[in-house]
């Protein structure tokens, strides 16, 4: 949404300001724009109609040289702001009439969504309880093919509890990240059969995969290494060689961050694996994870243990080693890196937190790979000219291949093990990956994830001294 810009007004105040006059036609103003209404005391007082040489046009009450009460702002490029103007800024009930027949009907504040409203466009319409612009609350949305839902929202996407249904189907239960995520039912509307009851993650059924007695194990297998984690990081750490100087060593640090799920400390197993295929040596790759299978060996994916190995390697890397940062799990729309294990959610990864965790080795040239849903949302934090950085979707898209079935994600099987085998670097083989990715999604009919490179200035020249 466009916001007002009151400079114009001052301008209208300054010229008309020794007027007499009660009104006046298209009085011109030296910075083109012209006003047309009622004047008092030589201010734009009452009803009165502002042009702007932009295109911009304000039609209703002024009060005292500003945009204040009823009126209606149309600008250059076909927004309509409609409703309580107070001291320039949408307050109150009003209406937003966007591009490409999107409309918002409901409560402003300083001319962003807030409170109740109903933003609708072509595809769908949301209601309910806006907060900053965004829908966060209670609320419903309907899209064109029939798809309803009611219940709770974060940032505009399903978060919480809620009911979903699409015609044929029911489902009742908690959502996250716009998916069925936690504990509910899906009933067939027709026959009201109960079709799937029990615990999903990420949008697929999982039942009760576990008993009781086996859950209990895996949370009791994760409390005896949170309480080793001190023993079992510096054994990992230790097992780390330095590099020569004068040669140039590749370091590895693979992380699978959800542990409630076996996919991704596979795919990071199958990782290391394929690099040490490529003749990177064990004593120079790190894994972390944060799954109960690997607990009692590999330190748990935390910040504060990716913090400490780096700090680690920024002791034993010459400053022309470089370093390989895999990092596979869930991600949220907000760009946050999952950070989960049966039993404890520790606090999840953020672009500007990986940031600031690589400066021990800022002087480093680095590969540095996100496999996440939305982990294009990691790369503008992480641009510098010695990094080659690469994401498994776009800021605003998700990813797939993460779910129980699955051994590796679409993105990490397609990189490691369809591309970089036969590739003759690490740019080539992600060019490679992509279009993999994309024939696999267009055989499923998903919306493409749209894997996302950057690559500094600097780093291709570093990159072909190992590769």
């Amino acid at each position: 949404m466009s916001k007002l810009l009151l400079c114009p007004l001052l301008l209208v105040l300054a010229a008309c300001s020794h007027l007499n006059a009660t009104s006046v036609e298209d009085y011109p103003l030296p910075d083109g724009s012209s006003y047309s209404g009622e004047l008092s005391g030589g201010l734009m007082n009452g009803e009165g109609r502002i042009e702007w040489p932009n295109g911009d046009v304000y039609t209703g009450e002024l009060q005292e040289g500003v945009i204040h009460g009823q009126g209606e702002l149309v600008t250059e490029s076909g927004e309509v702001f409609r409703g309580r103007f107070e001291r320039g800024l949408l307050n109150g009930t009003g209406e937003w009439l966007g591009p490409d027949e999107v409309s918002y009907t409901g409560e402003f504040k300083d001319d962003i969504f807030h409170g109740d409203g109903i933003y609708a466009s072509p595809e769908g319409a949301y209601a309910g309880e806006f907060v900053h612009g965004e829908l966060t609350g209670l609320g419903t949305y309907k899209d064109s093919e029939g798809i309803e839902y009611a219940g709770e929202f974060k940032s505009w996407r399903f978060e919480g509890h809620g009911i979903w249904e699409d015609g044929e189907t029911r489902y009742t239960g908690e959502f996250k990240s716009g998916v069925f995520h936690g504990y509910g039912e899906r009933v067939d509307i027709a026959s009201g059969k109960v079709e799937q009851a029990g615990k999903w993650r990420w949008g697929s059924f999982i039942g009760e995969p576990l008993s009781a007695a086996e859950r209990r194990a895996q949370k009791m297998a994760l409390e005896q290494a949170v309480f080793a984690q001190s023993d079992i990081l510096r054994q990992s750490l230790n097992a780390l060689t330095p590099s020569k100087p004068g040669e140039v060593d590749l370091f590895a640090l693979i992380g699978a961050g959800d542990g409630t799920q076996k996919v991704f400390y596979l795919e990071a197993q199958t990782i290391a694996e394929t690099l040490q295929q490529k003749n990177i040596r064990s004593d120079k790759i790190a894994l972390f994870s944060n799954n109960p299978a690997t607990s009692a060996q590999q330190p748990l994916l935390t910040r504060a243990n990716l913090q400490a190995v780096v700090s680690e390697l920024g002791k034993k890397m010459q400053p022309e080693d470089i370093l390989l940062l895999y990092l596979t799990s869930h991600g949220s729309a907000k760009h946050e890196f999952s950070l989960e294990a049966p039993g404890y959610d520790f606090v999840d990864i953020t672009p500007e937190d990986l940031a600031a965790m690589l400066t021990p080795l800022k002087e480093n040239p680095k590969v540095l790979m996100i496999s996440a849903c939305y982990s294009g949302g990691f790369i503008e934090a992480l641009k510098a000219p010695n990094h080659l950085v690469m994401t498994a979707a776009r800021a605003d898209r998700t990813s797939f291949g993460c779910g129980d079935a699955d051994t590796m994600t679409y993105f990490g099987r397609a990189y490691f093990e369809q591309s970089l085998p036969e590739a003759d670097g690490f740019v080539n083989a992600f060019e490679k990956a992509k279009k993999v990715i994309e024939e696999w999604e267009a055989e499923d009919e998903f919306e493409h994830s749209e894997p996302q490179i950057f690559i500094g200035e600097t780093v291709k020249a570093s990159l072909g001294r190992v590769w």
